[in-house]
């Protein structure tokens, strides 16, 4: 078996507040290789990476949890989709809308299962 393929996964909330939740899910930070999360905001924020801080082409999956960070993801992807040398490698087939929205803590989890078995079907 060979090494799964990395990817970074970005949460992203329109505040703080939005991310409170996320935190208890399960999954989100497991020992060893997997994927990794980054929790971030539109609007600055103390505790969490502002959106304009992030790289977009190093991200992978894009999960949304509302519907100004959908918006804002689907954009950015867009204008990524748009240079014909952007790939996210096996996820285009694995992850195939590479924006998802989490409305609550049970699809955020089934979203969070679905990034790892991604993952693990790329080793």
């Amino acid at each position: 078996m060979s090494m799964p393929l990395p990817i970074d996964v970005v949460v992203l909330a329109s505040s703080e507040a939005g991310l409170h939740w996320v935190r208890t899910v399960s999954g989100l930070k497991k020992p060893g290789v997997s994927p990794r999360y980054l929790m971030a905001t539109i609007e600055r924020s103390d505790k969490f990476p502002s959106f304009s801080s992030i790289d977009p082409a190093g991200i992978g999956f894009w999960i949304a949890l509302d519907q100004p960070s959908k918006l804002k993801c689907q954009e950015t992807v867009a204008r990524l989709q748009s240079d014909t040398q952007y790939s996210r490698g096996f996820y285009d087939v694995h992850l195939p809308d590479p924006v998802v929205v989490a409305t609550d803590m049970a699809d955020l989890q089934r979203i969070v299962d679905d990034v790892w078995e991604a993952f693990c079907a790329t080793s």
